[in-house]
């Protein structure tokens, strides 16, 4: 009694890996058992597949591309949810449809330049030669232009745009005409018979307005001023190609564009 008390704990254990171990070997026969059991049955082997034909994702490609790049919104151009249209009727009593109004319906019909002209005209029977010249920098002013006999070099006459310099040739029948032009203070300027001076001052021009054909737009100068449906407008400037007006309410300037092939079509 004595020695079981002292090693109690390891005979217990003792009986408890003794169990565990009776019950593995009891395990291993049953799961042999319970397989014996079952027939064998054999299993067929995996059939070979062809692969799959690739998905056409092309539409769909399509679909997320425009959604994630949406078109941009455009408010203006002709439809009328955000640019009401605007009718006026002709004197004919014609209803017409007017898709622009102010500069933006603005069209240029016609540019012309305005020159300055020094020409040498002809010879004399005395040493002098004639000379002409005009001058049409503004059509509000007076158109400059006169004819002047000439006998000597390097005098400046009143109101006469040049001064004479040199001549080539005989005095009383050069073959050329040294000017100095006073405006421009250009020198070794070369005139004859056959090839004047030439130089645009300004140009004037044309134009038309078809919300209101009846408007008087015709030989507009810079610093011109006019209405477009009750609002001021001026001339800034005009060149061989365009034309820029200026709203008088805004300061806005915009530069309409002359397409001589369409002769204001």
């Amino acid at each position: 009694m004595e020695f079981l008390k002292k090693h109690y704990e390891k005979i217990v254990l003792c009986v408890v890996l003794l169990g565990l171990a009776g019950a593995a070997f009891w395990m291993r026969s049953a799961i042999k058992h319970v397989r014996d059991q079952f027939p064998v049955v054999d299993v067929p082997s995996t059939p070979k597949t062809t692969p799959l034909a690739p998905i056409d994702l092309k539409a769909d490609q399509q679909s997320l591309e425009q959604i994630t790049n949406p078109p941009p919104v455009v408010l203006s151009g002709d439809h009328n949810l955000f640019n009401p249209v605007t009718w006026k009727r002709k004197a004919n009593g014609e209803l017409i449809k007017i898709i622009k109004t102010g500069p933006d319906a603005l069209m240029v019909t016609n540019i012309v330049p305005l020159y300055t002209i020094i020409a040498y005209e002809r010879p004399t029977d005395s040493p002098v030669y004639v000379m002409s010249w005009q001058q049409r920098t503004d059509l509000r002013l007076p158109n400059r232009r006169g004819t002047l006999e000439h006998s000597h070099k390097n005098e400046k006459m009143k109101l006469v745009p040049y001064i004479v310099r040199g001549i080539k040739g005989a005095e009383n029948d050069p073959s050329e005409i040294n000017l100095e032009i006073i405006d421009t203070g250009e020198t070794n300027v070369w005139v004859s018979t056959n090839t004047p001076y030439k130089r645009v001052d300004s140009y004037i021009a044309d134009l038309r307005y078809d919300p209101d054909p009846l408007l008087p737009l015709t030989k507009k100068q810079v610093n011109d001023e006019f209405k477009l449906d009750n609002d001021p407008y001026k001339v800034v400037e005009i060149t061989n190609n365009a034309v820029k007006v200026r709203s008088e309410r805004t300061t806005k300037v915009t530069e309409i564009k002359w397409t001589q092939s369409r002769n204001g079509d």
